[in-house]
């Protein structure tokens, strides 16, 4: 297998994924965007709880 036939058949398969992508609509990018959306959310609470712990035992916060 030659280096060639490992770009072009990952090629094809890149254009292939993107072939799916129109009928979908809008629903990759909702989904990309709750997905981010949760993580922030998630991140910050994650925040919040550490830094009230800190702020409880006198770490820094």
């Amino acid at each position: 297998m030659s280096w060639n036939e490992i770009i072009y058949g990952l090629g094809d398969l890149l254009a292939w994924t993107f072939e799916i992508l129109p009928p979908l609509g809008n629903l990759p990018n909702a989904l990309f965007s709750a997905v981010i959306f949760g993580g922030i959310v998630f991140w910050l609470g994650q925040l919040k709880k550490y830094k009230a712990k800190a702020k409880q035992s006198g770490g820094v916060e």
